[in-house]
């Protein structure tokens, strides 16, 4: 966006809109960093430039590399990132140390490394926003700096993880929230098909972009590896449903009404438009994005939640819901069960057997236009 300044134009980066229902709010956005949320308020305004301003040069130092002395942690730092030890793991490992290096460094990078005590350690670690990734990112250090001879013991050993509040992790998408996805996003729309799919499958974020036609096997039955968990998942394509699942065939004639509406001859059903895959982030965002827009508080994950609970309100057993969603555990698939087990003690057998249709499957389908 451009504005005109006394005769001189200023561009303005790295801005991204995100629409909430009626109005749209406008965050600064750096990659690798969180989003600063914007005054509301016209671009050209003082107030706004201002806020602006303050936010791309937080970001600018943020990145900007620091030169420290031999012999401190930014130094151990330094030689930890150009060691065999960091080059030989993940990128996406990698990635996830740098941020919290990078952290540390700006926390307490000038500190003498041989200083260091596990008290320091369990103090950076508490502040973290994600302290099990920060403690890991310390015993790497650590550990790369004891084999090299920079540091004498390794302080982060004893350093335990401070004890965090218990919550519902996703929550599941409830009927209401449903019926608005679909309402706000008609079929033909790419993050209606994103949604239906997640919804259907109970796919994980990181099998969903992965996943294509080549999956669906002879018989209608997708078959799957999950990426996280290495367990293969099975899920009712086009083949027969099972009982428990027949009063979900709604959800699945959706999917398939979304997908075919694409008109996409990809190798993976959620490919961009050039025939890539989408990313893992870029997914997750999208779909937290379009249930914003819907008025809606919910992520991707959820929607898997959502279809472990309709398998279990529809009677699936643990081992069938296990198969579905892939779980590594029985225990996995029985927190759904049990759920369902104590609806029904409370409604009682005759009532439960006057429930037509299953909770989640209230939602309505919108006509295709």
């Amino acid at each position: 966006m451009r504005r005109g300044l006394r005769g001189t134009t200023v561009t303005l980066t790295n801005l991204m809109p995100v629409r909430r229902g009626n109005r749209t709010d406008w965050y600064f956005r750096k990659k690798g960093q969180k989003l600063i949320r914007l005054p509301d308020l016209p671009h050209d305004h003082p107030d706004f430039l201002a806020a602006y301003a303050a936010a791309r040069k937080a970001a600018e130092a943020a990145t900007r590399p620091l030169r420290l002395p031999p012999g401190t942690v930014g130094a151990l730092i330094e030689a930890t990132v150009h060691s065999d030890r960091f080059l030989s793991r993940s990128a996406v490992y990698r990635a996830t140390l740098r941020r919290h290096f990078e952290a540390i460094r700006r926390d307490g990078g000038e500190a003498p490394a041989k200083g260091l005590r596990d008290r320091h350690i369990r103090a950076n670690v508490a502040t973290a926003e994600s302290p099990v990734d920060r403690r890991k990112a310390w015993r790497f250090l650590c550990a790369f700096g004891v084999d090299a001879g920079l540091l004498e013991t390794d302080p982060s050993l004893t350093v335990t993880l401070p004890r965090a509040p218990k919550t519902i992790g996703h929550p599941a998408w409830t009927a209401a929230d449903i019926d608005a996805f679909r309402t706000r996003w008609p079929i033909g729309t790419s993050k209606r098909a994103a949604f239906e799919l997640l919804h259907w499958t109970g796919f994980r974020i990181g099998d969903a972009v992965m996943i294509g036609p080549g999956h669906v096997d002879r018989a209608g039955v997708l078959i799957y590896t999950q990426s996280k968990v290495k367990q293969p998942a099975f899920v009712p394509w086009t083949a027969r449903l099972p009982v428990y699942a027949e009063g979900y065939a709604g959800d699945r004639e959706a999917m398939h009404d979304a997908l075919a509406a694409l008109n996409s001859r990809h190798m993976t059903f959620l490919a961009t438009a050039a025939g890539a895959p989408r990313s893992e982030k870029g997914l997750g965002n999208m779909i937290r994005a379009a249930a914003a827009e819907a008025g809606i508080e919910k992520s991707a994950h959820g929607l898997r939640k959502t279809r472990g609970v309709a398998l279990a309100e529809a009677g699936a057993s643990a081992h069938q819901i296990m198969s579905w969603l892939g779980h590594q555990t029985l225990k996995e698939a029985e927190h759904y069960t049990r759920q369902a087990s104590r609806r029904r003690a409370v409604m009682g057998e005759e009532q439960e057997q006057n429930v037509a249709t299953p909770a989640a499957q209230v939602a309505t389908f919108p006509k295709k236009s």
